[in-house]
């Protein structure tokens, strides 16, 4: 409780005090509180008392700006010079506490001078803060020691900001579930909030985030006790999705996989050590090292530590995302990893002038070579589209639609620039230019499953990030046109959608994404340190790691795998999405499309429930000439 939140009363006192203000005062015990006895007096207490000190904010830093003080961390000394305690108010508390205890305090302070402590007799501090301290029972029988108002001298209250404990009720928890400033104002209204209100959330600086672990939680958690929505782990994507304590049958008969590109590596002690907080299981089998790892046209498989400038290029943070996502959410399924290297051919446009396309032929024509096929693979890269030659990318296209027909699903990620990236959403035909969106590629595929990305938890929303330019990638492409399975769907959205965005866009294209998933602030274990992650780089495996769970439900069965995955999703599996209906995708200097009740180019059919989704696979008829996907 801080003074701002107290009501000032000058009373007269004992113990020496001319006068005294009455700080906190609980008139009523809060709900789950069942009453009190009195607290044993030889019980001993352990007082803080936070001094005022300067305020760490702008006002403190005008004359640091010069020195981007506010754009970087600051060091533990930094802080406790912003933050000390003046000497008149540590010398006034200090000679308080002498005087009034009757005995030689031993005090000790924080490194910044701002906090002082001691031990004490229960009596001793109730003469000290003018209390009557009581051991309170909660409904749940654990108990707390408190009082319900508390004092200071008149004269100290310039120094003192803070005094604990006193009449603070909060249940003690062994772990906490939140590591960052108090709720929004959206959040404890029980609304959806505003871009604006996401927008300041996301810049400021959180600090630790505690994050919910699997042994904390009941058999059945709720999403409130399963996710800290500023820090997403696999605990809280198994809740949120269904997937919670679902018992794979048919692991061993399973597969999935993820492919590397552009020198990314899945770094095997880094998966360990994220395994061991987010599952133990997983770790106590030593999953992190039994994934098979297959080399392609010169791929790395680098397991030493990263070079400072590997560092800077964060060589394995892409790799580390899927790795660590995948098999926190489907292990024991096995995980086989593609690491390609080579470059693909490449075409400049405008401001893209540096080849960082994927090489995906190379890889596909590698996997066509194999007897034996992963059920799933994810793939968490996007080029533009335009800058992949349409030749080489209708090849590509055939080349997924063949591992599809052999039993494949292919997640992809659907891109993190929205709807296109501001200073390239320009069509370039060779002879004239054009302003348009700019679609991504490979997630334009129509023989791909496409997968956007969301935010929020228990209400989600179409994922961004105000910090950067991240944001949900949807839209239509200029290279496909738009597959049967996906007609009535799209000619639905873009009734609603009239003649908004007119002329930038196509609207006979295949339209993406068709799924969607969590891709905020996912947490990662890179370089044995954790970091945050945004991108639908985060969304693609956490379907893809579903989609896995549902072809162990169809396997123990005796049912062949899902194999390519649309024509189904927007038939008769549309029931197994929920429907996101708020958010956009922004890009290209628009608000780009908006999220709408049904299929939208923003989070396509929703995100999905895994129980309804493994049900309606089981109950779906299987054809044994053909995939029981095939259009006539």
């Amino acid at each position: 409780m801080t003074l701002s939140q107290l009501i000032a009363i000058t009373m007269s006192a004992g113990y020496g005090y001319d006068a005294a203000k009455l700080w906190g005062w609980l008139g009523e015990l809060a709900k789950g509180r069942n009453g009190y006895d009195d607290a044993g007096r030889e019980n001993h207490l352990y007082p803080h008392i936070e001094l005022l000190g300067y305020a760490l904010d702008s006002s403190n830093m005008d004359g640091r700006h010069s020195n981007n003080i506010l754009w970087r961390h600051l060091s533990s000394n930094e802080v406790s010079q912003l933050v000390k305690a003046a000497p008149e108010s540590l010398n006034a508390v200090t000679a308080w506490l002498q005087e009034v205890s009757s005995f030689p305090p031993n005090l000790t302070f924080s490194t910044s001078g701002d906090l002082v402590s001691f031990n004490a007799p229960i009596e001793v501090v109730e003469r000290l803060f003018m209390a009557k301290y009581a051991e309170y029972q909660h409904e749940d029988g654990s108990t707390i020691i408190r009082s319900l108002s508390w004092s200071v001298p008149a004269d100290l209250v310039n120094h003192i900001d803070v005094v604990e404990p006193t009449n603070s009720f909060f249940k003690p928890h062994g772990q906490s579930r939140y590591g960052g400033p108090p709720p929004p104002d959206w959040e404890n209204e029980h609304r959806i909030p505003t871009y604006e209100e996401l927008v300041e959330e996301d810049v400021l600086e959180r600090g630790h985030l505690d994050i919910p672990l699997a042994h904390e939680l009941s058999q059945a958690p709720t999403v409130k006790e399963a996710c800290n929505r500023l820090a997403i782990s696999i605990v809280c994507l198994s809740v949120i999705y269904g997937t919670w304590g679902y018992q794979q049958k048919a692991s061993t008969k399973n597969s999935i996989s993820l492919v590397n590109f552009l020198g990314e590596v899945n770094n095997r002690s880094d998966i360990d050590l994220f395994l061991s907080r987010y599952n133990p299981s997983a770790a106590e089998a030593n999953a992190a090292y039994q994934f098979t790892t297959e080399i392609i046209a010169g791929g790395d498989d680098q397991q030493t530590p990263n070079t400072p400038e590997q560092n800077r290029a964060n060589k394995g943070f892409e790799g580390a995302l899927d790795a660590q996502t995948i098999l926190g959410l489907s292990w024991p399924v096995p995980m086989t990893t593609y690491n390609v290297g080579s470059k693909p051919p490449f075409q400049p446009i405008e401001d893209h002038q540096e080849n960082t396309n994927e090489p995906y032929l190379a890889w596909l024509q590698y996997m066509q070579s194999k007897e034996t096929l992963p059920h799933v693979i994810s793939i968490s890269y996007a080029d533009t589209e335009q800058s992949v030659p349409p030749e080489y990318a209708r090849r590509v296209c055939k080349e997924f639609a063949k591992l599809g027909a052999r039993g494949v699903s292919i997640i992809v990620a659907s891109g993190d620039w929205g709807v296109g990236k501001n200073e390239r959403c320009v069509l370039d035909n060779g002879r004239s230019k054009q302003r348009r969106f700019a679609p991504s590629f490979p997630a334009s595929c129509p023989y791909v499953t496409s997968v956007g990305a969301t935010r929020l938890v228990g209400s989600e929303i179409v994922g961004f990030d105000g910090r950067g330019d991240f944001a949900s990638g949807g839209g239509f492409s200029e290279l496909f046109s738009r597959p049967r399975y996906q007609t009535q769907a799209v000619e639905n959205y873009l009734d609603t959608l009239g003649n908004e965005h007119q002329g930038l866009f196509n609207r006979k294209g295949r339209g993406y994404p068709d799924l969607a998933a969590l891709g905020y602030h996912f947490s990662v274990l890179w370089n044995g340190q954790a970091h945050l992650q945004d991108g639908t780089s985060a969304s693609a495996p956490t379907v893809a790691a579903i989609i896995a769970l549902v072809n162990d439900a169809l396997l123990d069965k005796g049912h062949p795998p899902l194999g390519f995955l649309n024509p189904w999703l927007y038939s008769d599996a549309r029931d197994a999405f929920t429907d996101i209906t708020w958010g956009s995708n922004r890009g290209c200097n628009t608000s780009g499309f908006p999220a709408l009740r049904g299929w939208d180019p923003a989070t396509g059919l929703g995100t999905p429930w895994f129980p309804k989704l493994k049900d309606l696979a089981i109950k779906a008829r299987f054809r044994a000439d053909e995939p029981w996907y095939i259009q006539p």
